[in-house]
């Protein structure tokens, strides 16, 4: 079960102090979520190690019930849980277009929010099925830039989620003479590749 820790203090880092010290560990071992008020400072703690162990127990239920044998690791970088998994019937635990691992994941993140009113970032993949989905995903946003950077024309792109809209804004950063511009509203949101010259 994930524990949430609470902390009052006159900062963040007497807050900080006084959670260190009571559950012996360090901060880069801390799930930290700030509260603000006018009259005092709050954190609200969780341990990573508790996050995974929730994450681990949660995904081998589900697909116990799913009669699915599941291996996995939980990787965790910058307040981002990563989930790699494979089981003895991949596509069934991927589904069609990855339905069936995008509605595993919301629900994860939801019952993680609803124990400890945090939006928690977890990211599950299956045999790499969202990797290889990126990676093509890349290979095309590369070519139209390419493609912009030859015709000096803009190209709006098609309508993306925000994970994708981010995939999109990163990769351009590498490149010279264009820049990016999400325009529209959701869930018509999408990603505009400008020619800016040299």
């Amino acid at each position: 079960m994930i524990k949430v820790y609470k902390y009052e203090g006159i900062d963040e880092e007497d807050c900080l102090t006084k959670c260190i010290e009571e559950l012996d560990t360090y901060a880069c071992d801390l799930f930290i979520n700030n509260i603000e008020s006018e009259d005092k400072y709050e954190i609200e703690v969780i341990k990573k190690e508790d996050i995974i162990n929730y994450i681990k127990e949660y995904l081998k239920n589900i697909c116990s019930k799913m009669n699915l044998d599941l291996n996995l690791e939980v990787r965790e970088e910058e307040n981002i849980f990563d989930v790699t998994m494979v089981s003895n019937n991949n596509p069934i635990l991927i589904g069609k277009d990855g339905k069936n691992l995008n509605s595993i994941q919301q629900l994860l993140r939801q019952s993680l929010k609803n124990l400890t009113n945090i939006d928690i970032k977890v990211n599950l993949d299956a045999s790499n099925y969202k990797a290889k989905k990126v990676r093509g995903f890349e290979y095309q946003i590369k070519n139209i830039v390419r493609e912009v950077q030859k015709t000096k024309v803009d190209t709006k792109l098609d309508p993306m989620n925000s994970y994708q809209r981010r995939i999109v804004h990163a990769l351009l950063s590498d490149f010279s003479n264009v820049t990016t511009e999400s325009v529209g509203e959701e869930p018509n949101r999408c990603v505009v590749i400008k020619y800016i010259g040299d």
